[in-house]
């Protein structure tokens, strides 16, 4: 059946692996979503699930706090620079030359650009990330779509028959860990693949991810294993909080409690610093994902009336709508206390190197 559907659809590519049944072609084998930690996992990522549409949170690497490495590790350097080595020529010799004018804006270029991109994108929110729109009534697949590093290039809007996806593992060579799902659309007569979902998510058997996604597409509610004690509702549209995108990651992870409320608040400081500046960039990502339930071309396909939503999970609390607008004080304060606590971690590495 495999190497049947190797033939049909990849002619002309090498990518297709490990392919898993088709929408509607087997049973859903619902011993899968017995494995506890998956769909335990998988609950946490679902940013919505009702009558309408399911869509999880884009994913996030390890790349991420790669990043705000470099961030800290350049503006260390950066201030190290200027406190030391400038301020000795300035300051003490009392001389700056054309050489150290080059060299000054080759350090700022060098080291000082991750700051720069950082504060940018926390100002401006480019996206970088889409979300994935499964819509159930509707049987269809929505997302934006832009090819991979050209960031210049406007997305573009998809919408996909669901009956049409291609499930498929692929694996990398000598990295068996990182198993993604990867869902294809190929076109019948000439075997080129046409669209390629990337869900991304290389925490769960992406064979349980896809009897998660078949579950929900094709079963009724009931049938789909939602546990409201990690289940919660979300804000659909873009947020105005960053702080409340931020928190998210928190109270995925149990540490604060779901009504964003100003409990436990001592456990995020105590795990503020480098890990909260991480949460922070990821929070941000969340922010400004591209979301295709935003173009009205997808908001025409939804007909649920916002009711009675048939999959159990928490309801956004009032200190939650608060925090997404940007007025829950709890939030705000914790978060400022938690940058203060960066800024003074930095400003006292800088002070112990040049001491």
């Amino acid at each position: 059946m495999i190497e049947d559907k190797h033939s049909q659809f990849a002619k002309h590519i090498n990518e297709l692996q490990e392919v898993l049944e088709s929408p509607y072609s087997s049973k859903i084998d619902k011993t899968l979503l017995k494995d506890s930690e998956d769909i335990e996992h998988l609950n946490k990522e679902i940013a919505n699930v009702n009558p309408d549409y399911l869509t999880f949170f884009p994913s996030y690497f390890w790349y991420y706090y790669f990043g705000i490495g470099w961030v800290y590790f350049s503006a260390f350097w950066l201030g190290n620079y200027f406190l030391q080595d400038i301020g000795e020529v300035v300051f003490v010799n009392g001389k700056f030359g054309l050489f150290d004018i080059v060299l000054t804006f080759f350090w700022i270029l060098v080291f000082g650009a991750p700051l720069l991109f950082l504060i940018y994108q926390l100002i401006r929110k480019h996206p970088y990330r889409i979300q994935y729109y499964f819509l159930r009534k509707e049987q269809k697949v929505a997302y934006y779509y832009r090819p991979s590093l050209q960031f210049f290039k406007p997305f573009e809007l998809k919408i996909v028959d669901y009956k049409d996806l291609i499930p498929e593992i692929h694996t990398i060579k000598n990295n068996t860990a990182y198993t993604p799902l990867n869902l294809y659309i190929a076109d019948p007569k000439t075997g080129n693949i046409t669209h390629h979902i990337k869900p991304h998510d290389v925490s769960v058997d992406p064979r349980v991810h896809w009897a998660f996604i078949r579950t929900y597409m094709e079963s009724d509610a009931t049938d789909l294993p939602i546990d409201p004690e990690f289940c919660e509702a979300y804000p659909v549209d873009t947020s105005k909080s960053l702080f409340a995108c931020a928190d998210i990651i928190y109270r995925k992870s149990g540490i604060l409690p779901s009504n964003h409320s100003g409990g436990d608040q001592i456990m995020v400081f105590i795990i503020g610093s480098i890990i909260a500046l991480g949460n922070l960039f990821q929070g941000n990502h969340y922010q400004c994902t591209k979301r295709a339930i935003l173009h009205p071309d997808v908001q025409k396909l939804l007909t649920w009336d916002g009711q009675s939503n048939p999959y159990s999970i928490q309801p956004i609390t009032d200190e939650a709508k608060l925090a997404f607008e940007g007025r829950n004080w709890e939030v705000n304060v914790r978060w400022v206390c938690i940058i203060l606590i960066n800024v003074g971690l930095f400003v006292w590495a800088v002070v112990a190197y040049n001491s």
